[in-house]
């Protein structure tokens, strides 16, 4: 029952806000907690996932990302999430929140170099260059780890760790390098990563 009522949460979570479906669960409509959260606790009653192995769960309100094996804290970490601020110019508009739902890590990457999308431009007031142009690439900009959930959303690294616990980002899930790092070595492509 617990899984039907997750399922039903995550696809509903596309269609309503996802403070409104809560109010419909008791407790979280992901997670009861059992007690203060640390390595090799309990979390959850049930795990919020049907799959063997482990999986990552990111609490958008705590800011913290949890590493789970069934129901057990395995490690976690501080994190910091998406504004929730608008940006429009040159014709268009982004939403810079961190989006919620079920991923799967897609692909991973060590000292990767981050492709500079146009909202960058606009927010820094210069024109948008052509797609092939060098200033289209920037290094170190994602800390010296990114785990893609999409193309344009990963769980990466900062030069910044004091931001670290609060809406930070334009949609990305920022860690130290250090933990993001060692997230890389505990999950693999495929993992589930649940967003809420």
């Amino acid at each position: 029952m617990y899984m039907r009522l997750l399922f039903l949460a995550l696809v509903v979570s596309a269609i309503a806000p996802l403070p409104e479906l809560a109010a419909q669960f008791p407790g979280s409509p992901l997670a009861v907690s059992h007690g203060v959260a640390r390595e090799g606790a309990a979390r959850y009653r049930d795990p919020p996932v049907n799959v063997p192995g482990r999986y990552v769960v990111i609490s958008l309100d705590e800011h913290i990302l949890y590493l789970m094996e069934d129901e057990r804290v395995i490690w976690s970490a501080i994190v910091g999430t998406g504004t929730g601020t608008r940006l429009a110019g040159a014709g268009q508009e982004w939403d810079f929140s961190t989006p919620r739902g079920m991923f799967r890590v897609q692909y991973m990457e060590k000292d990767p170099i981050w492709r500079v999308p146009d909202w960058a431009f606009v927010e820094r007031g210069v024109p948008i260059p052509p797609l092939d142009h060098p200033s289209r690439e920037e290094v170190g900009m994602l800390g010296t780890t990114a785990i893609y959930l999409q193309h344009d959303i990963a769980v990466h690294g900062t030069n910044n760790p004091e931001l670290l616990g609060q809406p930070v980002s334009h949609g990305c899930i920022r860690m130290t390098n250090e933990a993001v790092r060692r997230l890389y070595h505990e999950v693999e492509v495929g993992t589930p990563v649940i967003i809420y």
